[in-house]
């Protein structure tokens, strides 16, 4: 990618979506999905757009393979929802081999760099990707991409994973399935008294 422009872009404010920013991320990249209505995304996507038409390269075709946004479309009618996804990534590592680390903000004033910790970023949390627009190349094609570096949270909403019993739809005409084990109540669960925890150096 050397000698393609590259500059500084921060996604506008929106719904944190697919968020993959700690550990070993998602395929080998951190990523994270910024739904921000359409009123409020075109002056992003003019950016970008003007981006492109500006740093093109002279052997690329009109329109570029791709653009970092694309407009939400409804899964089952194809239709455009009235949100534009602006989508980030890195890879989760340098070339040396030396980690990458998606850095994460608070966005109220003063901003503050915080840790997650092991918690996620979940769904419904509201905030900023921050990073760089840049020309990329693949097999002959070119387009516009967004790298992470960061992101700002101006809500922040912990992702819990694993389904129980509460997430499953009642069926009235389900047979009486008896695999010998007999039901409790969440009531009837003894808790048990956690382990105390080994020390962990802070960071």
């Amino acid at each position: 990618m050397a000698g393609y422009a590259k500059e500084a872009f921060t996604s506008p404010k929106g719904n944190m979506k697919w968020a993959f920013i700690t550990g070993d991320g998602r395929k080998d990249k951190f990523s994270i999905v910024i739904s921000v209505p359409e009123t409020e995304a075109k002056d992003a996507m003019a950016a970008i757009d003007l981006f492109w038409k500006e740093n093109k390269p002279k052997q690329s075709k009109p329109r570029p393979k791709s653009t970092g946004y694309k407009f939400e479309e409804d899964e089952e009618t194809g239709e455009r929802t009235g949100n534009v996804y602006f989508s980030f990534s890195t890879g989760t590592a340098f070339p040396s081999g030396d980690k990458k680390v998606v850095k994460v903000f608070t966005a109220k004033k003063p901003v503050r760099e915080v840790s997650l910790g092991a918690k996620k970023v979940g769904e419904g949390s509201i905030g900023r990707a921050i990073g760089s627009l840049a020309i990329f190349e693949y097999e002959g094609t070119y387009g516009t991409t967004l790298y992470l570096d960061a992101i700002s949270l101006s809500k922040f909403v912990e992702y819990v994973g694993g389904v129980d019993a509460s997430d499953v739809e009642e069926d009235e005409d389900a047979e009486d399935i008896d695999l010998g084990m007999e039901a409790v109540e969440a009531s009837d669960v003894q808790e048990e008294t956690p382990e105390e925890p080994a020390d962990v150096p802070r960071t």
